[in-house]
């Protein structure tokens, strides 16, 4: 068998993208494909590998772009070297495969459909935030599409007023971008806008996500353009974001927003240490009512309105501490005496009880009118996913039961009613040991979406991660830098979308 390394495809790679190699060798075993700047000629001068322990097959790197962790975009030529493992031992390269990193300008994805909009009622979509174009200078042009669509030249926004002949169908442009490069070079996305009649409901489903940000999307390269990809490929409408923060203004909650075009509420500066802030925030393609909004300790209250709907959307981040799934009997989920002590140390119970039902109330009262919404990271499992052995209070994962006694509904559960056949899992997809006790991290369902109001019915919910994300471990050969670093998956949790069918009762 001849030994050899190439890309399984001939198209071009552009940053933060999934390069796919394919390897075979006479010399299986201890071999692993590495990646190496052009010119670089210590084998152990590798910016990550991938282990290749067969005769022959295929490994993925995912997001590589960058020579370091200084999150600076590299455009340049790339060296694949199928190499003994680990890469600093003696030895030479068995094969060799070069390709160029290309800074042509891109959009971070092909297609998206854009909010709905009434006929004869002016929409304007963003497109400048999403387009990856290197420091360059580029010109936006339309290249098809219906006539009451059009570009700016400069900007990038999409305007247009659809006539009354357009409700019920769904107009649409296909957009370039050709940048000041010689010869110029161009790249394309294409919008779909769905056209609603000027009299009736705007929607009649809705798409609502929760993800926690892993530190604003800074633990991987690139991470808030990755975000926005997801976002858009899976046509999410509203986003509650936790671990999101406002060490610089703007924070990430408005960073993504206005990359976006789309409306936002952060969480207020209250301390002088922005990390004592709680750390939520929503993003939304519809408009968010500022002036109706509001914000506790413990949640941030963002009034959504689409068209003659309003939701009440409540971010949470419950407290983190005395994780109880750490005191289960290993793979189980099991409610000892043990978690449930570990559960009555955190604050999770005070803060879903007193600091968000409470305040609450009034709105809860009116939620057949104005649909209330709870959502974020709640650090805890539920209580329809474990099993209690103990006859005192709590007898089970507290902050679900709490909101299901309120008459709150669960959408994953609502839909996969047995966790043994659809667990939901979200945390980790990269936590997968825990160094600090010796043992692997329990895995659990701990970030949820509940509802309360006759107007929202469940039609899906779904954990999503995309990609194969690399484990967020410490190893000493991963740290030049971590191989997480190079993840397709910017977080450290997955992220929950729900679908709900939007009822006129």
């Amino acid at each position: 068998m001849v030994n050899r390394v190439c890309l399984y495809s001939s198209g071009l790679v552009r940053p933060g993208e999934d390069i796919l190699v394919y390897y075979e060798t006479d010399k299986a075993g201890h071999n692993c494909v590495a990646l190496y700047p052009e010119g670089t000629t210590d084998l152990a001068g590798f910016l990550t590998f991938e282990p290749a322990p067969c005769q022959a097959g295929v490994v993925r790197f995912s997001g590589i772009s960058t020579e370091d962790a200084s999150k600076s975009i590299s455009p340049r030529a790339y060296v694949l070297r199928l190499v003994p493992y680990p890469t600093g031992s003696p030895g030479t390269s068995l094969a060799e495969a070069r390709f160029t990193l290309t800074d042509s300008p891109c959009f971070l994805v092909g297609s998206f459909t854009a909010a709905n909009t009434p006929a004869r009622e002016a929409c304007s979509i963003s497109l400048a935030g999403i387009l990856e174009k290197f420091t360059r200078t580029v010109t936006y042009g339309k290249h098809s599409g219906d006539s009451w669509l059009t570009v700016d030249a400069r900007t990038g926004k999409i305007t247009g007023t659809p006539p009354a002949e357009a409700a019920g169908r769904a107009g649409h442009i296909v957009v370039t971008a050709q940048d000041d490069a010689a010869p110029p070079r161009t790249t394309s996305v294409a919008v779909t806008v769905p056209v609603r009649p000027e009299e009736g409901p705007l929607v009649d489903r809705l798409r609502i996500a929760t993800w926690n940000m892993w530190y604003d999307a800074g633990k991987v390269w690139d991470g808030k353009s990755k975000v926005l990809r997801f976002l858009l490929e899976q046509d999410v409408d509203l986003l509650a974001l936790q671990e999101v923060h406002r060490y610089q203004e703007p924070g990430t909650v408005r960073q993504l927003a206005d990359r976006l075009g789309w409306y936002y509420h952060q969480y207020p500066r209250v301390h002088k240490d922005p990390a004592d802030d709680k750390d939520v925030g929503l993003i939304s393609r519809y408009p968010i009512d500022l002036d109706h909004s509001g914000n506790e300790a413990d949640f941030l209250r963002s009034t959504v309105t689409v068209g003659d709907l309003r939701l009440q959307v409540c971010t949470v981040h419950l407290d983190y501490t005395s994780y109880g799934p750490d005191l289960a009997p290993p793979g189980t989920r099991r409610f000892t005496a043990d978690v449930q002590d570990q559960e009555k140390r955190s604050a999770r119970e005070r803060e879903m009880r007193d600091g968000v039902l409470r305040k609450l109330a009034g709105y809860l009262a009116g939620a057949d009118n104005e649909p209330v919404i709870v959502l974020g990271d709640f650090n805890c499992p539920s209580h329809r996913d474990w099993t209690s052995e103990v006859a005192t209070e709590p007898r089970n994962w507290p902050a679900t039961m709490l909101l299901e006694k309120a008459g709150f509904q669960v959408s994953y559960r609502a839909v996969h009613p047995d966790p043994g056949a659809h667990p939901g899992i979200t945390w980790s997809p990269t936590a997968l040991w825990r160094k600090g006790m010796q043992r692997v991290e329990p895995v659990d369902r701990i970030d949820f979406i509940f509802h309360k109001g006759r107007k929202l019915q469940v039609l899906d919910s779904r954990a999503c991660v995309t990609g194969t994300p690399t484990p967020a471990e410490e190893h000493e050969s991963w740290k030049k830098p971590p191989r997480f670093w190079y993840n397709e998956w910017p977080s450290d949790h997955a992220a929950v979308i729900t679908t709900y069918q939007v009822l006129r009762t």
